[in-house]
């Protein structure tokens, strides 16, 4: 081969070459689309980061068998504000993750939120405080705020005849402090009396004899729980253990397996106000049922974990709606997303998501449940 031949060759990969580059920049490589997780996955909420866990897993893993590439980054926030903050800056600086779900722990969700916020990443904490309602155009609260279950709650209380009642609730918790202190004040409406009114950090203690003790001399009618389910279902053996032989009431929170393994056999009769989400519920409910227990083994799926695998999937559909391709997605494009979150509803396997012009979920219906059989039914 002579020179020329040479330079031509040079010149046609040259020219290949650059035809290629000038192609392709003016489009992206395709990437995965890239949701980061902020879960609870140890600590005193920590069942409820597994449930979120499973259902974003699940998700991923169903969307995958559509043909959807789909790519979930968890950190483990522990509902705890600092730990949550240091996993916020991972999933933000390292990861650049456009979107990212927040699991249950109003505190680390609030601590979190300016930074999501600042560096414009979408943020779907499932968290009740409604402080988390005007956090920002980039948070997205997706669960009830807490206040919306205490009227109810206290009317129950009142209908069934209950009128000195005490409450034990979780004090290193937002929604559950403010949740406490709201129910006290329905509660009072109905001329009822809070006798004894009782906080733990949940942190930091995991054993409620103390605060039981003063409930138990307080001679109270009903005892109302609002902490985690983990916490709760000990709280309750060891109130019968004490000779507490009040009535026992809870929030929505302690719909979950490890309510029933604290209080064992105790829990039977505890009633708790929740959500109309529940594995015997809508068919979609049912099967989302029973492909998490066929996925992740035998424990009751929560409202939360549902909540989270509609949003994945909702997600994934608005990725494509817009053909965004993550995770380096410009501001018009999550402008597009903020748009797609605000005044709409979506129906899912956790029931109806009906997001305001704040892009937040705020209302819900209730129902109310009785433990049998260690599984909350619906009270008839």
């Amino acid at each position: 081969m002579n020179q020329k031949h040479i330079w031509i060759g040079i010149l046609a990969l040259l020219f290949i070459g650059g035809g290629a580059y000038f192609l392709s920049a003016g489009k992206r490589v395709q990437e995965p689309i890239l949701i980061g997780a902020l879960l609870p996955l140890t600590g005193a909420q920590g069942s409820y980061g597994e449930d979120v866990r499973d259902g974003i897993t699940l998700a991923e893993e169903k969307l995958r068998q559509e043909g959807v590439d789909l790519k979930a980054i968890f950190e483990d926030s522990a509902a705890d504000p600092k730990i949550a903050l240091s996993g916020a800056r991972k999933l933000i600086d390292i990861d650049h993750a456009p979107v990212v779900i927040g699991g249950p722990g109003s505190s680390a969700n609030l601590a979190v939120s300016p930074s999501f916020e600042e560096s414009k990443t979408l943020f779907f904490p499932i968290s009740n405080t409604a402080k988390l309602n005007d956090a920002g155009q980039y948070i997205f609260k997706l669960l009830h705020d807490v206040d919306f279950e205490m009227a109810p709650i206290a009317g129950y209380l009142k209908e069934k005849g209950l009128r000195r009642v005490s409450v034990l609730y979780d004090s290193a918790s937002d929604s559950n402090v403010t949740g406490a202190k709201l129910f006290r004040e329905e509660f009072l409406k109905t001329e009822g009396e809070v006798v004894a009114f009782e906080g733990f950090d949940s942190k930091t203690v995991n054993d409620f004899r103390t605060q039981l003790t003063t409930i138990k001399a307080s001679a109270p009618d009903a005892l109302y729980i609002i902490t985690p389910v983990k916490s709760a279902g000990v709280a309750v053996r060891q109130a019968r253990e004490l000779g507490l032989t009040s009535a026992i009431f809870g929030w929505s929170g302690l719909n979950g397996s490890e309510f029933f393994t604290g209080a064992g056999s105790h829990a039977e009769g505890v009633v708790i106000i929740d959500q109309p989400f529940s594995c015997e519920g809508t068919p979609a409910a049912k099967a989302y049922c029973d492909s998490t227990v066929s996925r992740f083994g035998d424990r009751i799926p929560q409202q939360y974990g549902a909540i989270a695998y509609d949003m994945v999937r909702l997600l994934a559909a608005a990725f494509q709606k817009y053909n965004i391709e993550g995770p380096d997605i410009d501001e018009s494009e999550k402008e597009k997303l903020v748009t797609y979150f605000t005044n709409r509803t979506f129906e899912g396997v956790s029931g109806r998501l009906s997001f305001d012009g704040n892009g937040n979920i705020r209302e819900k219906d209730f129902v109310f449940r009785v433990a049998k059989d260690g599984r909350f039914v619906d009270v008839k």
